[in-house]
């Protein structure tokens, strides 16, 4: 199998950053430029997107564990993605809020384990700022739709 192959293979599991893919190839023992000829292909063939993996990105980790925007912008950032796609797409998820309904569910939970005071404080850890709490807790009280 060569380099291309094992990151398309890689790549049919779940999105990757060219840093990610980097990384698994050196690991795998690919020479290097087999791995930048690799990453070309991939790349001109939209086979490899910064774009998608931020996005499948946020988006799971707002429904497994959600965090706050600056959170997720260094997670992002530590994958490899470039900031200003970084910056982008969640910029794109919280214009859509998409951290809506995630959080409410979570807030959900953790108001029954800490209370409503435990669980703000916990949310304000995770990076969420007051303003998408306090919509957090619209959803749940109603006043607004999902």
């Amino acid at each position: 199998m060569d380099a291309y192959d094992k990151a398309l293979k890689l790549l049919s599991m779940r999105e990757h950053t060219e840093k990610e893919i980097r990384e698994k190839l050196k690991d795998k023992g690919f020479p290097s430029n087999e791995i930048d000829e690799a990453i070309s292909r991939l790349l001109s063939e939209n086979s490899l997107s910064e774009e998608r993996f931020a996005e499948s990105y946020i988006r799971s980790r707002l429904r497994k564990n959600p965090e706050g925007r600056a959170i997720l912008r260094m997670r992002l950032r530590d994958k490899g993605t470039p900031s200003d796609i970084a910056d982008r797409m969640l910029s794109e998820a919280w214009e859509n809020e998409l951290y809506l309904k995630p959080l409410s569910v979570y807030l959900e939970s953790l108001i029954r384990k800490k209370g409503e005071e435990g669980a703000r404080a916990l949310l304000i850890r995770k990076g969420f700022r007051e303003s998408e709490i306090r919509k957090a807790f619209s959803v749940l009280d109603g006043d607004i739709s999902e």
